[in-house]
């Protein structure tokens, strides 16, 4: 008996080691519909590249959607309110890859800035529910991450702290995700694992000399916000039309809604 269980134990080492020696591929869809109240915008092909060291998700490239985009398009919420706003991918795409060894992400992020980032320490809650996504029974788990509250859906089966853009740290591989009104939303398409696409998993290249960091990131959207909102101020003025204020609000249309000072 004793020989059995120890059998046992050496066949499951044996076999999550196997898995966690091999590289896969998850291609996702990307809903971003910021501030629309529910997954109504425009929807990226994404993917995500992964082996037991790295991993590296990749959205709005020309590539992985089979050509460049710019257009603008127009949405219409249930509330009514419209939305027009610019759809577009770039060759390179916006890249995020991450090492779990270190806690380090590199990212090409917004406004083609490259950013290293080693302060993402999501505080995932656990819960006990599941459901299936494909042929992987996933447990569901919640967090507030950069003013948004998230729940994603991640397989025990791939034991690796991967997901989509940055959401990670949790003790399998995310195969959806969503903020409250899933204004974000990312959902499972197929999975290729292992896959022949190792070639794909590679740092990203940085043509500067150097990575800035996040909060030099979040410092240059926040003043680019401020700018912004200072302009709507002073044409709505001109208009005559007042606005009520607070003390802070929100960059809810980006998907890392930071708060900032009025």
């Amino acid at each position: 008996m004793k020989f059995l269980i120890l059998l046992l134990a050496i066949c499951s080492t044996l076999l999550t080691d196997e898995i966690s020696a091999q590289t896969g591929l998850v291609n996702y869809g990307e809903v971003q519909s910021m501030e629309m109240g529910a997954p109504i915008g425009p929807d990226y092909k994404a993917m995500l590249v992964f082996d037991k060291d790295n991993s590296l998700y990749v959205t709005r490239k020309d590539s992985l959607e089979g050509e460049s985009i710019y257009e603008q398009k127009s949405y219409r919420a249930s509330s009514g309110r419209g939305f027009t706003i610019t759809v577009a991918t770039n060759p390179e795409g916006f890249q995020y890859y991450y090492n779990p060894n270190d806690k380090t992400l590199y990212a090409r992020d917004l406004g083609f800035d490259y950013v290293k980032d080693n302060t993402i320490d999501i505080p995932w809650d656990i819960a006990e529910e599941t459901k299936m996504i494909g042929i992987y029974k996933v447990q569901k788990a919640t967090a507030h991450f950069r003013g948004r509250d998230y729940t994603a859906w991640f397989t025990p089966q791939i034991p690796l702290p991967y997901g989509p853009w940055k959401l990670v740290g949790l003790p399998g591989l995310i195969l959806e995700a969503y903020d409250t009104d899933k204004e974000i939303y990312w959902y499972f398409k197929n999975i290729e694992y292992p896959t022949k696409q190792s070639h794909q998993l590679k740092s990203i290249d940085n043509p500067n000399a150097s990575w800035i960091s996040f909060k030099e990131y979040k410092d240059s959207l926040i003043k680019d916000a401020v700018s912004a909102r200072e302009a709507g101020r002073m044409m709505t003025e001109n208009m005559g039309v007042s606005k009520s204020r607070s003390k802070t609000e929100r960059l809810d249309n980006y998907i890392e809604a930071f708060a900032i000072d009025k």
